[in-house]
């Protein structure tokens, strides 16, 4: 067993110094007996490593609280960053829409020419595009009214009531979010 070191308590006085071999030592102790330490009982090594275990379980329960903070940490992160680029794509794609409706404005007024046809092209080739981001056209014209989708501007008395009669202006969302509500005339019954 290991034995502790004693060490005095207090500052060593020229009386109490070592004495050197001219001098011999009076402790009362016969020459080559060492002084006797006090060796530690089973009990306190039992004291001793009943909190060493505990200090082990507290560090390694700190430890996996640290991974856990840095795992929701690295999560959150990466749930913003997609998010955020999907917000940055949904705004981009709505800036483009009155583009879109314009070019298609164009395509309705036009008369058949390769002006028109180069047009037409054109407004394809973004729609495409913007289709890999998510874009789709909401459909309106003939479907029933749906307030979650369609914005009524005008209301008309028919036979079959709750239908979209026309669309004034295409509605689009991107991926589950809508980024333009449709347009539309509503029939109502008379």
């Amino acid at each position: 067993m290991k034995k502790k070191d004693k060490t005095p308590e207090t500052p060593v006085t020229e009386e109490e110094a070592p004495q050197t071999a001219e001098q011999p030592q009076n402790t009362g102790e016969t020459a080559g007996e060492q002084p006797e330490e006090k060796e530690a009982s089973i009990d306190e090594w039992r004291a001793a490593l009943e909190t060493a275990v505990q200090q082990r379980d507290e560090y390694l329960d700190q430890l996996r609280r640290s991974q856990a903070d840095f795992q929701n940490f690295r999560r959150h992160n990466q749930t913003a960053r997609a998010d955020g680029y999907a917000d940055g794509a949904r705004e981009v794609i709505a800036a483009l829409l009155p583009a879109i409706d314009n070019l298609e404005r164009a395509i309705a007024a036009g008369e058949e020419s390769p002006l028109l046809e180069g047009v037409k092209m054109t407004l394809n080739q973004l729609l495409e595009s913007l289709k890999k981001f998510g874009l789709e056209e909401i459909p309106a014209q003939g479907e029933a009214f749906d307030p979650e989708l369609h914005h009524a501007v005008m209301k008309e008395a028919s036979d079959d009531p709750g239908k979209v009669i026309e669309v004034f202006q295409k509605g689009y969302r991107v991926k589950d979010r809508i980024i333009r509500y449709a347009m539309v005339k509503v029939s109502v019954e008379e």
